[in-house]
């Protein structure tokens, strides 16, 4: 993509909050109140000499999660760096340019409060996938799957990489990678809710990419269907067969199990926001 066109389609500047996919703060809300809850109940246990629940152990256990965290990045992020190839200006400079080109566009800079983030190769192994980390407090990576890029090259697929990539710097845009997040999945798992907040998350990232690079966004289709017939997928034949099963109860629970939204809910709230605005909450269960 060209600097001009980049320039001429730049997007104006939205706020995270309205970004956020409306079931996200009420979960962290939730899962704050929980371990509030935990705290009271578990220093009136210890005050008057009785037992703490288990459950209100791995809650309090929980708040150590950041700390562990905080050592845990820096293994991760090495594991990632050293078994990969970062993507510079002069390495991949196509891919690249276009990451670059939407991380200015979403707010990113070298020196601001939000760091542009350092990009890497993952042999994906036949896994289509990119994923966003940190690895100090303050920096941040994404690494993206050879399979996804394979895609890029083989079958010119520019727009749906731009997608995975404005979805994967919406996930640091909207603070998912901050630590403190950590404590919340101990609080909210033994009520079921630790997958909805992820899930959330992602369609947060789901609606900030659909803003900033709505072109690529169904063709995810290739996440679904793999990257060697990914392009040719009916992809109205598709979503009648959404249509089919959109009331279906275990398309319900499979999608309040997951830690992503199935694959259906996906799509489908990908499309209405092509359709109508990117401003789509998609479906929770």
């Amino acid at each position: 993509m060209c600097q001009n066109h980049m320039h001429q389609n730049k997007k104006a500047d939205v706020s995270v909050k309205k970004l956020r996919h409306k079931a996200e703060i009420p979960l962290i809300r939730f899962g704050l109140l929980v371990i509030v809850i935990a705290l009271c109940l578990g220093c009136y246990f210890l005050l008057n000499g009785s037992e703490v629940s288990q459950w209100i152990s791995a809650i309090l256990f929980g708040l150590l999660v950041p700390i562990i965290g905080f050592f845990a990045i820096r293994k991760n992020y090495w594991a990632s760096a050293s078994n990969g190839v970062e993507i510079t200006a002069t390495q991949f400079p196509e891919i690249h340019q276009i990451f670059m080109e939407l991380a200015d566009e979403m707010g990113f800079s070298e020196k601001g409060p939000l760091k542009t983030p350092r990009l890497y190769i993952n042999n994906g192994n036949g896994t289509m996938n990119a994923f966003a980390a940190k690895c100090t407090l303050r920096k941040r990576y994404i690494v993206i799957y050879s399979d996804l890029l394979d895609v890029y090259y083989s079958h010119k697929q520019n727009e749906l990489v731009r997608f995975v990539l404005a979805h994967e710097l919406a996930h640091h845009k909207c603070g998912h990678t901050n630590l403190w997040r950590l404590i919340l999945s101990p609080a909210l798992k033994p009520l079921f809710l630790d997958n909805s907040l992820t899930r959330a998350q992602e369609y947060t990232a789901d609606r900030t990419a659909v803003y900033y690079a709505q072109e690529g966004a169904l063709d995810l289709i290739y996440l679904y269907a793999g990257k060697y017939v990914g392009a040719k997928v009916d992809i109205n034949e598709y979503f009648k067969s959404i249509d089919t099963h959109d009331e279906s109860f275990w398309l319900k629970l499979n999608n309040f199990l997951s830690d992503h939204p199935v694959g259906y809910r996906r799509m489908q709230a990908l499309k209405e926001a092509k359709e109508n605005g990117w401003d789509v909450h998609g479906k929770m269960l």
